[in-house]
């Protein structure tokens, strides 16, 4: 085995990130162009040819602030095969001093730098870079698990802000690639959650943290994998699925009565609601916890407050206000609907505040929950990957996260109707009652265990009245998000949102 070269070396590689970055599905700056990159601190873990670095990097842009990243580096001989690795970010470089060729790529794509990389997590030796930073792990539950001696290990593809790598089918690492001073919300709410005995999670076993100068950082962690587990997205549409096959036959057109809707969804042997109950007692027992004393300061719960109130509704208006400036004609029905929608918001201004304001999931929907044997999971602590860190670790009132899985029912509805027929068809036009049926209950089973649950605990507004309007609020905010989501990702998508809008202002008489 020969050593690699020094990053420092490989001129080529930082030259050529900016322009390879935006391509990555982790890079969360799509909307900035790459100006630049600046290498903070470096941490070999293997300097042996293959050999494996973690960089930190800051990236600088065409305008705005630079942004810090954290990005795994495998360093192999050009004539390495490298067959047995996703394709994904590889640069050819060269060394000028001795004019040899490297190739310089995504380690975490690399079955053997699993393999190293998973050897100096359990060892835990903190590792110094030549500035001064340091890298090291800190245990959260104990020693690693033992994997087996033939283990084998490979990324995850559904990943978007981060990367993970499972090891052995049995562990899993989670890697943050923007990187913000301070802990991230998400390893902050999985320690909470662990100490306070809340079961359905991921168990996290270890952190990878880093320190340059004065500031800290979460880097990744180590989680048990979850084997064999199916999204609650799917899980829905799955529902759906059978519910439309035994009507597919009989879809003419002709529009069903509510009573042929309700009944046809509960006689459905495949019914989800079953699942959409047990949601809510989960969702009620993941607040509970968030919300118990003893969590730290950053973590306690406190009063819902007036600002609180007034600033969701600013935040909410500022959002409408935004999105309209699009002159997108599909917007239409929305500026149909901005009156009805700022009437609602002086409705929620005038709100007398009560229950908690709470650190909550802060992007909870039926995509980040995980049905395994052992039953519902909840992943994803990060909160939205699109807003600012100080947003993410902020407290708020646990509707928000209530809503989310509201808003996420129908989106089920709506999904599966389009991948079951044409949504200007006469098939569509018998359907969709019965998938309206279905979001409705599932709403119905899944809120009312939830306040069932919490009932007492002084979590959400004692008074029904204020808290449905909350609810509505915050629902309508979920839904401007998903609008401004489909604008940039799916506009044929952009209905869904919309329709949505529309149902909660009729239901709150606007």
């Amino acid at each position: 085995m020969s050593a690699g070269p020094d990053l420092e070396q490989l001129q080529d590689l930082f030259s050529a990130l900016p322009a390879l970055l935006p391509e990555q599905r982790w890079f969360a700056d799509k909307q900035r162009t790459p100006a630049g990159l600046r290498p903070v601190a470096t941490f070999w873990l293997r300097r042996e040819l293959p050999a494996l670095a973690l960089a930190l990097v800051d990236v600088h842009f065409d305008s705005g602030p630079s942004a810090r990243y954290q990005l795994w580096i495998g360093v192999r001989e050009l004539a390495d095969d490298m067959a047995d690795i996703p394709a994904g970010l590889r640069v050819v470089v060269s060394r000028p001093d001795s004019g040899l060729e490297y190739r310089a790529y995504d380690a975490l794509a690399d079955p053997a730098m699993g393999r190293y990389l998973i050897e100096w997590l359990r060892t835990g030796a903190p590792l110094i870079s030549e500035s001064g930073a340091e890298l090291h792990v800190r245990a959260l539950s104990g020693e690693l698990p033992e994997l087996d001696d033939d283990f084998s290990s490979h990324p995850l593809s559904v990943q978007q802000s981060n990367s993970s790598v499972v090891f052995g089918e049995q562990l899993l690492l989670k890697v943050f690639r923007r990187i913000w001073s301070g802990v991230n919300p998400e390893l902050e709410l999985l320690e909470a959650l662990a100490r306070a005995g809340f079961a359905a999670i991921a168990q996290p076993w270890i952190a990878l943290e880093a320190t340059v100068g004065t500031e800290s950082y979460s880097l990744g962690m180590v989680q048990t994998f979850l084997r064999n587990g199916t999204d609650g997205f799917t899980l829905a549409l799955t529902s759906l699925r059978d519910l439309h096959g035994d009507l597919l036959p009989e879809a003419d057109g002709s529009v069903p009565t509510p009573e042929e809707c309700d009944s046809a969804v509960l006689e459905q042997g495949g019914s989800f609601l079953a699942s959409a109950i047990q949601i809510g007692q989960l969702t009620a027992e993941m607040h509970q916890a968030l919300a118990r004393p003893g969590s730290g300061a950053p973590l306690a719960a406190r009063e819902l407050r007036t600002d609180d109130i007034t600033r969701t509704a600013e935040r909410i208006g500022n959002h409408l206000g935004e999105i309209l400036l699009n002159s997108n004609p599909e917007l239409e029905p929305l500026r149909v609907h901005r009156q009805g929608i700022r009437d609602l918001l002086e409705r929620l201004e005038r709100l007398r505040p009560s229950g908690l304001a709470i650190r909550i999931h802060g992007d909870y929907h039926l995509g980040q929950l995980l049905r395994t044997d052992a039953g519902w999971h909840v992943l994803d602590f990060e909160g939205r990957p699109a807003e600012p860190i100080e947003m993410r670790r902020a407290r708020a009132t646990p509707l928000r996260d209530v809503a989310g899985m509201l808003r996420s029912f129908d989106y089920a509805a709506a999904v599966a109707l389009r991948q079951q027929a044409d949504p200007d068809g006469a098939t569509a036009g018998t359907l969709a009652p019965y998938g309206r049926a279905w979001a409705r209950l599932m709403r119905e089973g899944f809120l009312a265990r939830y306040l069932e649950a919490v009932a007492g605990a002084g979590l959400v507004p004692h008074d029904s009245e204020d808290m449905l309007l909350l609810l509505s609020a915050l629902e309508l905010g979920q839904a401007l998000y998903e609008v401004e989501y489909e604008l940039r990702t799916r506009p044929e998508w952009l209905s869904i949102p919309l329709e949505g809008i529309a149902r909660l202002l009729q239901q709150a008489n606007l």
